[in-house]
Parts: C-alpha cells; structure tokens; sequence
C-alpha cells in the first residue's frame, strides 16, 4: 500500500497501531512516552518521518497489502475504533496487516468478539475485491506460485506484462487467472406491470 494510503488509515485510529514486539508489556515510562508520541504525530505532521523506537510512530506502520483492499481497511478500522471507544479504555492492537493465500489477514492482540466478527467479515470481503483495483467486478484468483485476488482487467494487465517479458513458461491466461466463483447470488425484485 502506498504510504499516503498508510497514513490515512493511521489516521483513523493511532492508538491501534502503536506496537511494539509481541509479548511485550510497555512499562509506565514506555506507555506514556507512547501515547504523547501519537498525540504529537496526529497534530505535529511534520514529525511523521522520525520512527523512535521500533513501530512506535504510527504513521510509520506498513500495510502489507494493495491499495484495492484500502476501503474494506478504512471501514474495518473505523468500527474497531468505535466498538473499542463504547468498551471504554480498551484499545486493539494490530500487530500485522498482509495478504495471505490472496485474503487479507489482520492480526490483532486480544480484542472483543464483535470485532473480531468485524475482522473475519472483511477477511471474507477480500476474496471478492481486487488487491490492485478494489474492483467488485470480475474478480479471481491470479496464481503464479504466489496467489493473490485481482480483477480481470488487472489480470490481463499482468498477463501482458508477463508475456512482453518472456516470463510464462509457456502457461496460458487461463492457467495463470480463474474466476471467483460467486458465494451469494443476488436477486433483483421484478417490478409489477400496471
């Protein structure tokens, strides 16, 4: 994901992205330091580029994704944010954002169940949006060894790209790009002639 992209859903919620290593209590000193870090980062812009201590800036933090999946994180992040806000002093900690077997994974340090309802919901969402575009049309599965959810279009984009190359090894578009096939099918209601 683009840093600009980054930025923006740092922005949402920077408190979620303030970690360190796993496993690892912030004393008094380190929490404090911590959350005057994020304040002066959210309202001080120009400090955005210092990184202090190992993933303590925010803005700093890497989505290890496409900038097609930016929606499904904006509004994921924008929920947790509200149901950790209606818990009261809770705050979910993510310690990593990536694409996996052409899904995205989010992983967080213990949160409630309804966000973790969120996380798997946009998880799901994933398979049927671009990585690249964030199209909703036309979206499969690109294999070359690596699998990652993209549209047609971007496909062909990286098929053409691949084949101008000489990088195929003689496979096909039809080998390299399958389509999703549908989980719901939506039905439209029929409108009553007069």
């Amino acid at each position: 994901m683009t840093k600009q992209n980054s930025e923006k859903l740092a922005e949402l919620y920077p408190e979620m992205f303030t970690w360190g290593e796993r496993g690892y209590t912030h004393n008094v000193f380190e929490s404090t330091y911590n959350k005057a870090l994020v304040f002066v980062h959210k309202h001080l812009k120009f400090t955005r580029s210092i990184n202090y201590i190992k993933q303590t800036n925010p803005y700093n933090y890497i989505f290890e994704v496409g900038d097609g999946w930016y929606g499904l994180l904006y509004q994921l992040i924008l929920n947790v944010r509200f149901n950790d806000e209606a818990k009261g002093k809770w705050i979910t900690k993510v310690t990593q954002c990536k694409e996996k077997f052409g899904g995205l994974r989010f992983y967080v340090t213990g949160t409630s169940d309804k966000n973790w309802d969120l996380i798997r919901e946009a998880e799901k969402k994933s398979y049927g949006v671009c990585e690249v575009t964030g199209s909703e049309v036309e979206v499969g599965i690109w294999n070359t060894g690596w699998v990652r959810t993209i549209c047609r279009k971007e496909a062909l984009s990286m098929f053409a790209k691949l084949s101008d190359s000489n990088e195929l090894n003689g496979k096909t578009f039809d080998e390299l790009w399958k389509p999703r096939e549908a989980l719901v099918t939506i039905e439209t209601p029929k409108k009553k002639r007069k």
